[in-house]
């Protein structure tokens, strides 16, 4: 919540939130409600192709949720 509402200050240009995850964080037990929690308050899966340029930006290796931030 703290770096959401940091993202919001009209100061900080800043438009959407990226968070990234280790696959493997996908196996513990907690993942299952920590990433349902994140998708209720907005975040949704995403790819980092909007700055890498390649159309196939999908990480074997980091799970990337991201959030549209109007500040």
């Amino acid at each position: 919540m703290a770096l959401i509402e940091l993202a919001a200050v009209s100061e900080i240009a800043c438009d959407q939130l990226i968070v990234c995850f280790d696959r493997a964080f996908e196996t513990s037990p907690l993942s299952k409600t920590l990433l349902r929690d994140l998708r209720w308050v907005g975040f949704e899966l995403t790819t980092l192709t909007a700055w890498t340029g390649d159309s196939n930006a999908i990480s074997d290796k980091w799970l990337f949720l991201g959030m549209d931030v109007s500040g």
